[in-house]
């Protein structure tokens, strides 16, 4: 049976512009017939993984069991589970830095486990796969939160993200809070 292998580096996560996992391509008797360099978001999005492959390859790359599948991205991501470890005991912290531009701004930075960390900015943040993308790109790991990905309504995959966030996301620290306490949450 054909194979994919998977390797992180985390040298090249932290280069901007980055491929940070090699994928090698084996086939049914344990041959590697190549590799390529993709970014978190390229080998996390199913058809962006598609396509990383037939740009950086000329190859067409499909896979029965998940091209056939009712949800093709739930079942790459399936897939990628048993090749990449857990991100586990996430804890988000907002940090502010000046931009010259838009003045004091702030990003997050996301614990993985294992001290490993990303950073994020509030884009990503809020939108489920970009920031699971994110992860898997800076800290070589797979978030998968249930309560979200059984969802399939996208409103209340978002509702459930949200909800799941703000248990993850700590405040900021009282210097850089607009108040003592804050209602919205």
């Amino acid at each position: 049976m054909p194979s994919l292998q998977l390797r992180w580096s985390e040298h090249e996560a932290r280069k901007p512009y980055a491929r940070a996992f090699m994928v090698t391509f084996v086939d049914a008797d344990g041959e590697q017939l190549g590799s390529v360099a993709l970014s978190g978001s390229d080998l996390l999005y199913w058809r962006q993984f598609v396509v990383a492959v037939a740009a950086l390859t000329g190859e067409l790359f499909i896979h029965d069991q998940v091209d056939s599948a009712a949800d093709p991205q739930r079942a790459w991501l399936q897939k990628l589970t048993q090749m990449m470890p857990a991100a586990e005991n996430i804890a988000v912290r907002p940090r502010s830095s000046f931009d010259h531009e838009h003045g004091r701004v702030f990003g997050f930075e996301v614990s993985c486990g294992d001290d490993r960390s990303a950073v994020v900015d509030s884009r990503t943040l809020l939108e489920y796969q970009d920031f699971q993308a994110a992860i898997a790109h800076q800290c070589g790991r797979l978030l998968r939160i249930s309560p979200v990905e059984d969802l399939d309504d996208r409103a209340q995959r978002q509702r459930a993200w949200l909800a799941w966030l703000s248990d993850a996301v700590a405040r900021p620290g009282v210097e850089e809070a607009m108040s003592r306490t804050w209602p919205w949450r």
